[in-house]
């Protein structure tokens, strides 16, 4: 292989990451407190019982919304899926639209896609999410088949389109009908969109590329990622989507400054980040969870650039075998990656 086609190569694979982040929406449909929020519920098998013990169909959907949180992220995907066939067909939907959030928060981007495709069969408010999705995990059955669907905006198609053309690996097009796309779009959301599709598909074609992202949108995260202050992190499928979604995105902030706690407790050690979250609670969450399955873990606690407190997540594994380490936690559901010192 020449070193032309390694680094067009290399490109290909940064750049179906960077689409795979991008598109994994994570967004719980409507997840109210109802009002009986009060009601705690300490495990999987007490929430089964106020369930089964509703009397109607508006206490049984008062009971999963309340339950659903409060519970570990498969004990709520198992609770769904019990319920999902028999709640009402108004609640259907978006029971089925948090299965797919709970699943994202997993790393399970397959199944997240089938369920909001799911969601989408029964509420047009899920066909953007599903369409993403499925655009995402390559499943072109269910992309060609939601771009039709009547809720999908003119300028949303044309944007779709871009995204298509970048999963297939051609930049060509991308940045063509991008280019297109922006003569006649108006929209801001959707233009900053484009803009910043059209930056991966010219840079995927050339590596380089010039843009007006930074101009038009200078304080966009977007424009942010261009410049290299941040990027996204694995777990990304924590976010509600990328900015133009008009909801905050859980980035992996840029660090020029390590501390102490941050470096591997010994030489021989290596460390594979597997979350990051603004909340301390979701972190110790997560490090409970994989230390009862024999993970070594720890809690690494920083601020990002606005002085903000974030709590990673890593687990420990040995130099020669953290890629053997990261395969079995993705085999467990759960997406990761080195971190470097």
């Amino acid at each position: 292989m020449n070193t032309s086609r390694r680094g067009k190569t290399r490109r290909r694979i940064h750049v179906s990451r960077i689409l795979l982040l991008a598109l994994t929406i994570f967004i719980f449909a409507g997840l109210r407190p109802p009002q009986a929020w009060g009601q705690t519920y300490k495990n999987l098998a007490q929430a089964r019982q106020a369930a089964a013990g509703a009397k109607t169909q508006d206490a049984l959907k008062a009971v999963l919304l309340s339950a659903i949180p409060q519970l570990s992220v498969r004990d709520g995907i198992a609770l769904c899926t019990e319920y999902e066939s028999k709640v009402s067909p108004m609640f259907k939907a978006e029971l089925r639209a948090t299965v797919g959030g709970l699943y994202l928060l997993l790393g399970q981007t397959q199944d997240a896609a089938a369920w909001y495709v799911k969601a989408a069969a029964l509420d047009a408010r899920y066909v953007a999410q599903a369409l993403r999705l499925s655009i995402s995990v390559g499943d072109q059955k269910s992309a060609a088949s939601l771009l039709k669907h009547e809720s999908i905006s003119a300028d949303a198609r044309a944007m779709f389109e871009v995204w298509l053309s970048l999963y297939e690996n051609d930049y060509a097009s991308a940045s063509l009908k991008a280019k297109e796309a922006l003569t006649r779009v108006s929209d801001r959301q959707t233009r900053r969109e484009l803009l910043f599709v059209q930056y991966i598909a010219d840079f995927g074609q050339y590596g380089a590329s010039q843009s007006t992202l930074m101009r038009d949108f200078p304080g966009s995260i977007e424009a942010d990622m261009v410049r290299g202050k941040v990027f996204p992190s694995p777990w990304f499928v924590l976010s509600l989507g990328m900015s133009w979604l008009d909801a905050p995105a859980l980035l992996l902030d840029f660090q020029k400054k390590r501390t102490p706690e941050q470096e591997n407790v010994d030489s021989g050690a290596v460390w594979l980040q597997v979350g990051y979250f603004s909340s301390k609670d979701n972190a110790e969450r997560l490090s409970k969870a994989l230390s009862a399955k024999k993970f070594q873990t720890r809690i690494v606690e920083s601020k990002n650039e606005q002085g903000e407190p974030r709590w990673a997540v890593h687990v420990a594994s040995q130099k020669e075998d953290w890629q053997k380490t990261r395969s079995q936690l993705m085999d467990m559901g759960y997406e990761s990656y080195l971190v470097t010192p």
